[in-house]
């Protein structure tokens, strides 16, 4: 740590005494400058003739508060003041001069023999002055007077003259009525031949242009630098510094800011010189406050930073205000830089990179700076300092950068290696890895999905959201892992295709109807691919290049649609998948198919879907291409070859007749589906071992086909991939008119991903399979689900059998009371009464209605029964009709009618008030009997009426429409319709096959 100080402080000791003495070197070539005494300067034993130009320092003759000429000049009022000093610090006889006011200094030179042309230049003379020679004026700055009407203008110049005499004399009228610190001759006066004074304002340029060239070029690289990248707000901050230095530099020294614009308010410029000091500082501290993060004081930089801005609006006042405060700037940029130097001390013993550095380049700005306020201050003349500063700045600068740059590049050459070096072990532990990720993700998914949707479950709202969060976090990491193997499989060569024709529209179709299950936002994915579009791919793997680019297209468009079209181009098909979502920028398109690279950060991921999908397009002979516009959408356009006929290797083998049927009809009916003609073989012959009767078919069109012809079909078994209709579509046309208690649905695929089986269970299917299939697992499963099946069957035929059974005590205890009111009134009605209720209770508890059918004769007569006892109990309030063709010898489901009867009088008439109307209408129409229930009763609300027919939503108060619902679905188009509104009354219609009894006995 010592050594670190010791150095530092040795390197910086040498840098300031070089500097110095180089300047005191420059300083001495001069001959020594003689000194103005009582306001004469003796110059006679000095040669000006090629000689360098002499500082005319030392006692004027000073008259205050009056702008004279020579002849007004009055020695006897004089005083003896030493130039160059500001006219505040004059001591006349006891007073001090005010700050704001005029005067006139006077000199008399004595020469000997003087060029022919001798020239003079001024360097600091505040505010206004006029130099007069021998009574005529040959120089001015301004427009000086004894009052605040005079005009400020404060720049250095060089004016020539002829002298006629040996003896000159020099009146120079000075005033100041703006700057708060005072007036007077500040700066040297310079006097010399032509070619001398010619060379030293040549000098002060070229000192004033190299410093403003050095860092006008810095600030240009850096900002250009941090404009190009966007990256390193450091270099944002140092180009701001530099651009405040060119500020200072035009505004100092020779002002070359008013020779390049004379026009300009001098109260203007002299804002720009208070505004550039304080920015020096200002942002110099922020420089290397993000260089040097990790060593600063957040709360002292913040200080520091919040000071640095009040200054600046300071600087914006009016001059006489401002200019009270130029000590308070002074003061700010020497804080400022003794905090950045004691910053880049700790710095450099931390051994940071490039801290020593940072802190000479600090130090050349802290003496460019301080030479700059002592000339100002007039104790020092600061273009008698060579240009060397802004160079050694700027040199260390560049080897702060170069250092930064090269271990920043020798860090990543060194990374490189490393990551090369474990690159190949990498491969090998994430396949691994992978592998054992798979099983308890798959668990975490069942546990978190089961509790998701148990009903009974007590999750709260907050609870139901985080393990929703689980789950989609780990159907994230699920499909990481497949990436992964992917990658890894395509990386080592080990990715196997099987190049066949495809249905184009098939696989399209699957793909989009699993996504419309997975995603939650306002995005509709739109398939324009047509029928009968094929192409030559792996079945599989061009599967999963189709999930991975609308995957991508759905992550990235928030609202909008995802489209998929395709097109011939020569011997190939072309097929694009769009979006309106955000877009790439134009300079992330190169990398859009590279690994683990995302060109958002808007979403999750790892990178690796899209390249993933580039190796598998290539594998099979294809080609990817992408083009987006930001903001409005991206097309990614897979190319492969284009197959003229639907021919899989397997076919061409071996092909059954379809559809094939084998099997005794009397058994469990099966119908399996599949579009490949071999394994539709193996599950014909599996099924027909155990006894079934199979119906094989190689189509979705073909599955609904069979199922209108085989009604009571027992279980279908479908193969997802199949052309024209996918088996997700035949799904859902099943779920339709079956419950999938009534015909369950078996699906079986080659895909292993899990969004695949979620689609299924989303269309309908009861049970999943991936292929290959294990045919005792395959039996099992069909067994299950086949004794489900029948389970549910004895359900409902129980159903039946205790609907009426299940009569509420509260209507016996009604109807034995109104028997027994009646008995004391009217016996014979009593009688009625008690043989209705006899024969209702007889009908409701019959065994028969577990019988698939019964005489409609004896449906009606427990009809009749039931109206009898309600009218009896209702007498006013029932009316009871019915309208039936001549006796119609048929057969019906046993309590189809009477539920419906019951609940148009209970539910329908309960609620209205006066007279209620029921009536029952049989019709023959055809082939069918058609009975209408309707009442004028309350009605049932359009939000009642939909929630009777959901099953799901079932609170059990419509179990008889539900149970009607479900037996007449065994029956060819048997239907039941309810019409009903609000208030008016309710129409129940049924139809139902007819069927004589001649045909059929009980």
């Amino acid at each position: 740590m010592k050594k670190t100080y010791i150095k530092i402080i040795t390197i910086i000791g040498i840098l300031l005494i070089s500097a110095f003495s180089l300047n005191s070197i420059l300083v001495k070539e001069k001959p020594i400058s003689p000194k103005a005494v009582d306001g004469v300067l003796d110059l006679r034993n000095y040669e000006l003739d090629g000689a360098e130009p002499i500082e005319m320092n030392g006692e004027w003759e000073f008259v205050p508060n009056k702008l004279l000429d020579s002849t007004a000049f009055d020695r006897q009022q004089s005083y003896h003041v030493e130039v160059p000093s500001i006219w505040t610090d004059y001591d006349l006889n006891g007073q001090k001069l005010s700050r704001y006011t005029s005067g006139t200094y006077r000199l008399k030179i004595l020469l000997n023999n003087s060029p022919e042309v001798l020239g003079i230049k001024t360097t600091n003379i505040r505010m206004s002055n006029a130099i007069y020679m021998d009574g005529k004026l040959i120089g001015s700055s301004g427009i000086p007077a004894e009052d605040d009407t005079y005009s400020a203008h404060n720049i250095p110049y060089v004016s020539y003259f002829s002298p006629d005499e040996k003896e000159l004399d020099i009146i120079v009228h000075v005033a100041n009525f703006d700057y708060a610190s005072g007036g007077g001759i500040l700066g040297s006066i310079f006097i010399g031949d032509q070619d001398s004074i010619g060379n030293l304002r040549e000098r002060s340029l070229a000192y004033d242009w190299v410093t403003i060239a050095a860092f006008s070029t810095m600030f240009i690289y850096f900002l250009g630098s941090f404009l190009y990248a966007r990256i390193g707000v450091e270099q944002l901050f140092f180009s701001l510094f530099c651009f405040a230095n060119v500020l200072y530099a035009v505004s100092h020294g020779e002002k070359v800011f008013l020779e390049l614009f004379p026009a300009t308010p001098y109260a203007f410029f002299e804002r720009i010189q208070s505004v550039s000091s304080i920015w020096i500082g200002l942002f110099m501290l922020c420089f290397f406050q993000s260089s040097l993060k990790q060593f600063s004081n957040q709360r002292i930089v913040r200080f520091l930073w919040i000071i640095g801005i009040l200054l600046t609006g300071t600087a914006l006042l009016p001059v006489k205000l401002n200019s009270s405060l130029q000590i308070y700037y002074s003061l700010y940029i020497f804080i400022s830089l003794v905090y950045i130097i004691y910053l880049q001390i700790i710095a450099v013993s931390k051994k940071a990179v490039g801290a020593s550095y940072l802190i000479f380049s600090s130090f050349t700005i802290f003496i460019y700076f301080t030479v700059g306020t002592l000339n100002v201050s007039a104790n020092y003349a600061m273009n008698s300092l060579p240009p060397l500063f802004p160079f050694i700045c700027l040199a260390m600068l560049s080897l702060y950068i170069s250092h930064r740059f090269m271990d920043s590049f020798l860090k990543k050459e060194e990374l490189s290696n490393a990551l090369l070096r474990v690159d190949k072990l990498k491969d090998g532990v994430l396949a691994k890895a992978s592998h054992e990720f798979r099983t308890p993700l798959h668990g975490i998914i069942a546990i978190s999905q089961s509790m998701l949707e148990d009903r009974k479950s007590s999750l709260s709202v907050e609870e139901e959201e985080k393990m929703g969060l689980i789950v989609g976090t780990a159907h994230r990491l699920s499909n990481l892992v497949n990436d992964i193997l992917d990658f890894s499989k395509l990386k080592e060569g080990e990715m196997r295709v099987r190049i066949t024709s495809v249905d184009l529209f098939a696989i399209t179709h699957v793909v989009v109807e699993t996504f419309t299950y997975m995603i939650d936002k306002d995005v509709k994915i739109i398939n324009h691919i047509q029928r009968g579009q094929l192409v030559l791919a792996d079945e599989e793997r061009f599967r999963q290049i189709l999930y991975n680019l609308i995957d991508n297209a759905v992550k990235y468009t928030m609202r909008g649609k995802v489209e998929i079209k395709c097109y011939e181009q020569e011997e190939n098909l072309v097929i694009t998948v769009s979006d309106t979502g955000i877009g790439i920028a134009s300079e992330n398109l190169k990398f859009v198919f590279e690994p683990f690279r995302q060109y958002s950060n808007a979403t999750g991921g790892t990178g690796l879907g899209l390249s993933v999908t580039k190796e598998l397009v290539q594998i099979q002979g294809g080609t990817i291409t992408v083009n987006s516009v930001v903001n409005k959408g991206t097309t990614f356009s897979v190319t492969l070859p284009k197959a003229t006929q639907l021919n899989k290797p397997t076919k061409q083998s071996f092909s059954l007749p379809i559809p094939s049927v084998n099997g005794n009809k009397d058994r469990k009916k099966i119908i399996i589906a599949d579009d490949d003609h071999v394994n539709l073989k193996v599950l014909m012959d599996t099924l027909i071992s155990e006894d079934y009767f199979i119906v094989a078919v190689d189509s979705g069109k073909a599955v609904l086909e069979q199922v209108k012809k085989y009604p009571d079909i027992d279980l279908v078994i479908l193969d997802i991939m199949m052309p024209e209709v996918s088996g997700y579509e035949v799904c859902q046309q099943l779920r339709k008119s079956y419950l999938p208690s009534e015909l369950p649905i078996l699906m079986l695929t080659a895909a292993v991903r899990p969004e695949d089986m979620i689609a299924a269970f989303h269309s309908g299917a009861n049970d999943f399979l991936h292929k290959p299939l294990d045919t005792s697992e395959l039996k099992t499963r069909i067994r299950n689900l086949l004794l489900m099946k029948e389970s549910s069957e004895n359900a409902v035929k129980m159903e039946v059998a205790f609907l009426q059974a299940q009569i509420k005590p509260h209507f016996i205890f009604n109807v034995l009371n109104s028997i027994l009111s009646l008995s004391y009134i009217d016996l014979e009605k009593a009688r009625t009464m008690i043989t209705d209720f006899a024969n209702f209770m007889r009908g409701s508890f019959s065994f028969e209605n577990t019988h698939s059918l019964v005489p409609l004769e004896k449906e009606l007569s427990l009809i009749q029964s039931y109206v009898n006892i309600q009218r009896t109990r209702f007498p006013e309030r029932l009316v009871w009709e019915v309208q039936m063709q001549d006796p119609l010898h048929c057969f019906i489901p046993p309590l189809i009618l009477q539920p419906i009867v019951e609940n148009a009088i209970v539910h329908g008439l309960k609620m209205k008030e006066g007279q209620g109307i029921v009536k029952l209408t049989v019709v023959r129409e055809d082939d069918f009997i058609v009975f209408q229930i309707s009442d004028n009763g309350t009605g049932i609300s359009a939000y009642k009426l939909q929630q009777i027919w959901n099953v799901e939503q079932d609170t059990g108060q419509s179990v008889g429409l539900q149970n009607i619902k479900k037996r007449l679905k065994y029956y060819e188009n048997a239907s039941i319709q309810i019409t009903s509104e609000e208030y008016k009354g309710t129409i129940v219609e049924l139809r139902f096959p007819f069927i004589q009894i001649e045909k059929e006995g009980n």
